[in-house]
């Protein structure tokens, strides 16, 4: 199987992450995707991050009924920060059989040199890069100067070690998670901006979310 796994702190999951799933099911003809809540998310300040549980709720009511996503809660299992390379390591020890695709943004994978063993990411995964519709983003260039790459088309290279990195436009949702805590806290609509199951989680938890996020 051709399993994508989009990663991040889902605090909270909004529209924007989903259309995104959609989108790399149909443009990376992706069988599934998986998205990977943080348990310790190693570049957020984790006093304004909701507790694990939480944000796993709102994820799986986000998707409910939706073909081709899965939550997977495998961080939690594992102590320490939610580094990539160990997520993505101990995936293809537990899934030996399917061909893995790593979802992430342009932006982030101009700060790849800064993670933890950021550079072997590639060589575990096909790396999926989304930037915005019609845009390239200078992904060629650095592509080219970070890792030792075969051009196979005008957006997909390939490592000698066999792993792809393919850039996919996608059409630009301009939400965040950042956004949704800002109107929440301050009580105007989040309406079409996150699943209803996600606000109602939200609601129902506004005590305890209001604790985290002000």
């Amino acid at each position: 199987m051709r399993i994508g796994l989009l990663g991040g702190s889902f605090n909270p999951v909004h529209i924007g992450h989903l259309r995104l799933c959609l989108e790399m099911l149909e443009q990376a003809g992706l069988d599934r995707v998986e998205l990977v809540p943080a348990f310790i998310p190693p570049h957020k300040e984790l006093k304004l991050v909701l507790p694990f549980d939480l944000r796993r709720a709102m994820l799986e009511g986000a998707i409910e009924g939706k073909q081709g996503m899965e939550v997977n809660c495998m961080e939690k299992e594992r102590p320490g920060p939610s580094y990539t390379f160990d997520t993505l390591q101990a995936y293809i020890r537990d899934n030996p059989g399917h061909e893995l695709f790593f979802i992430l943004g342009d932006s982030d994978l101009f700060t790849v040199p800064k993670w933890h063993r950021g550079r072997e990411i590639a060589y575990l995964s096909n790396l999926l890069v989304i930037g915005r519709e019609g845009e390239e983003s200078g992904v060629a260039g650095f592509t080219r100067e970070f890792w030792n790459v075969r051009r196979l088309d005008e957006h997909s290279w390939q490592l000698k070690e066999g792993r792809e990195i393919k850039y996919l436009s996608v059409p630009r949702l301009d939400i965040s998670s950042t956004m949704i805590r800002t109107r929440w806290l301050a009580g105007r609509s989040i309406d079409w901006l996150v699943p209803r199951a996600v606000q109602d989680i939200l609601d129902a938890h506004a005590h305890e979310v209001r604790a985290v996020w002000q």
